[in-house]
């Protein structure tokens, strides 16, 4: 069972550098426990994992001020690897739920014989079988060990400084950084700014749940409006992956052809959403006064 959001945010009445820590421990005994399952990973615990990884590079991102340069980006790094030990897996997860979603949206018979076929081809074909017969409890052991070793070293890195921002000043950079990835998304339309946005979309998203113990009206609605940013791009980003998958059989076949146009069409509504929920995340009269 995911930990309460209040695990990963600070109390109103401690310091910064201890509530830093704190949360940083409270991802190492989530992640350990993660570990200590007996037998094969499922996929909710590979997402799990990924999802600590994301939550201790915001975290470190939060600090950076307070982190010697050095210290930040060694744990980066290592973040980076664990993440990479895990994504084949959650490449797999994601082209089989994003092709079950659309062969239950689709209205025509077509589209739906279409995702049907392709889908035996990515999910179900012996290349797609073969790798997810590959064990993942080794890397998921070792993804784990390494986010505790970051987390450890953050933390101890931490200890000697003084120089600890606001978390009110930290959220207002993610925003910054969030409005301005999301200003250059729509103009170019390009994919890999579609992920940018999303990845600040997500780390804006937890530097207000780490900041939001006590939130007023104001922090509560732009944490929500945060995570249906966050959702949204993800999901966008997910038609992307599954675009890739298709891209691996060159020249398209009908069918794969159908399941792409299906994906492009998604895409489009996904970015018009995500535009709407930006405006309402900009503008903070939407989110009410405290």
């Amino acid at each position: 069972m995911p930990a309460p959001p209040l695990t990963y945010a600070f109390k109103a009445d401690e310091k910064t550098s201890h509530g830093f820590v704190r949360v940083l421990r409270a991802i190492s005994v989530r992640a350990r426990g993660l570990a200590r399952r007996s037998g094969e990973p499922t996929e909710e615990s590979i997402h799990d994992l990924r999802v600590l990884i994301k939550r201790t590079r915001a975290l470190l991102w939060f600090a950076r001020p307070a982190l010697a340069e050095a210290a930040y980006a060694g744990a980066r790094t290592q973040l980076r690897k664990a993440a990479q030990l895990l994504a084949g897996q959650r490449d797999f997860a994601v082209t089989e739920s994003t092709l079950e979603m659309l062969a239950k949206k689709a209205s025509k018979s077509r589209d739906r014989a279409a995702v049907r076929q392709t889908f035996q081809g990515l999910v179900c074909g012996p290349g797609a079988q073969e790798a997810r017969k590959k064990p993942m409890r080794p890397a998921l052991k070792k993804a784990v060990e390494i986010l505790r070793q970051a987390a450890d070293e953050a933390a101890r890195n931490a200890a000697d400084s003084d120089a600890w921002p606001s978390p009110s000043g930290r959220v207002a950079k993610a925003f910054r950084a969030t409005r301005r990835a999301g200003i250059k998304a729509r103009r170019t339309g390009r994919d890999v700014d579609f992920h940018t946005w999303r990845k600040k979309a997500k780390r804006l998203f937890y530097q207000l749940e780490l900041s939001g113990a006590e939130p007023g009206r104001r922090k509560a609605r732009a944490l929500k409006q945060a995570g249906k940013l966050q959702d949204s791009l993800g999901a966008y980003h997910d038609c992307v992956v599954v675009e890739a998958q298709l891209r691996r059989t060159l020249p398209l076949p009908p069918a794969e052809r159908r399941v792409a146009n299906l994906l492009a069409k998604r895409k489009a509504r996904l970015r018009k959403l995500a535009c709407k929920i930006t405006r309402r995340l900009d503008d903070p009269a939407r989110c009410g006064p405290d």
